[in-house]
């Protein structure tokens, strides 16, 4: 996974902007809308004002910005409006998750995690196993912490190796792989790892 900034784009109307970033905040409530974000991509494939509003408000590091924004669209014609918050907002759900390293296999028993556990699983890890304050957590995106976590991780498996005397040996084994699977988990992630990791720090 190439690390990269939190996605961010800037909508503007007029002498009104506001800048809509593809933070955490914003994963966890787009997925609290009805529909979650597979809904909210179907709206704004379908230029839907409600929802390319909601989206906006979710999505905005301003609230009060982006309700100004969309005040200011109260006695205008929406139509080139729409066609440009649509852009926006479809190119922020685009970046707003981590890309997987792999495709998943074709056929497996496993049964995913759900978007909001995902979503929980990271703010939980990034407030206790990272130590980042609650708002930073909340505006880094989720392949921001993800691959950090990744990396702490990974720095943390070397450090026991290195202490047992074991040459580190960061690739998973076949059996792990296999086990995270079934899991429903990434087949690279390091449960074993994790599980030290969250011991350490009370987690």
């Amino acid at each position: 996974m190439t690390l990269q900034p939190a996605y961010e784009t800037i909508l503007r109307h007029g002498d009104h902007a506001v800048t809509l970033r593809a933070s955490l905040r914003a994963a966890v409530a787009l997925d609290n809308l009805p529909g979650g974000i597979p809904g909210a991509w179907d709206s704004l494939m379908r230029q839907t004002y409600t929802r390319i509003r909601a989206v906006i408000l979710a999505t905005a590091t301003d609230r009060a910005a982006a309700f100004v924004l969309l005040a200011a669209l109260s006695d205008k014609p929406l139509a080139s409006f729409l066609s440009r918050a649509q852009a926006a907002c479809l190119e922020l759900l685009v970046n707003l998750l981590p890309e997987p390293e792999e495709p998943a296999p074709a056929s497996t028993t496993a049964k995913p995690m759900p978007l909001r556990d995902y979503l929980s699983e990271l703010f939980k890890f990034g407030t206790t196993i990272l130590e980042w304050p609650p708002s930073e957590v909340w505006q880094a995106s989720p392949a921001e912490i993800d691959a950090i976590l990744r990396a702490r991780l990974d720095r943390l498996e070397a450090m026991e190796a290195a202490a047992n005397g074991d040459p580190h040996k960061p690739a998973m084994s076949a059996e792990q792989r296999q086990a995270n699977e079934a899991a429903g988990l990434d087949p690279e992630f390091n449960r074993h790892a994790l599980r030290a990791l969250k011991a350490r720090h009370g987690a």
